[in-house]
C-alpha cells in the first residue's frame, strides 16, 4: 500500500497565560479535527506533531498532503488550551523537513 505525500508545516503558537506542552497541543489539534471532520477524515490526515519548542512557541507538524488545509484549519480554530488563550499561526509549508527548516532560518 502506497503511503502518499506528506507536508510539513512550521508554526508559531501565540499564547496568553501559562506554557502549553507538546502533549497538550497535539491533543487539542486532534480534538479540533475530530469535532470538525469526524474519525474517518482524521484517520486519513496522518497528523503528527514532530517538534515543538515550549519556550519560543514554535514547531512543525506533518500530515497528509491532500488534507493539509483541513489540518491547518482545525489547528487555527483552537481558541484555548486548558484555560490558556492560544492562537496558532502557520508560517511555512514544505514537502521535506530539510527544506522547511531552510525556509524558516
Amino acid at each position: 500500500m502506497k503511503q502518499g505525500r506528506k507536508r510539513y508545516t512550521y508554526f508559531k503558537l501565540h499564547r496568553d497565560g501559562p506554557t502549553i506542552d507538546e502533549r497538550q497541543l497535539s491533543s487539542a489539534i486532534w480534538k479540533s479535527m475530530l469535532s470538525l471532520y469526524g474519525e474517518i477524515i482524521v484517520s486519513e490526515t496522518r497528523f503528527f506533531l514532530n517538534e515543538y519548542d515550549i519556550e519560543r512557541g514554535t514547531g512543525y507538524f506533518q500530515c497528509n498532503a491532500n488534507l493539509l488545509q483541513e489540518v491547518v484549519s482545525a489547528a487555527v480554530l483552537i481558541g484555548s488550551i486548558e484555560k490558556t488563550y492560544v492562537s496558532l499561526e502557520p508560517l511555512k509549508t514544505s514537502g521535506t523537513i530539510k527544506a522547511l527548516l531552510k525556509k524558516v532560518q
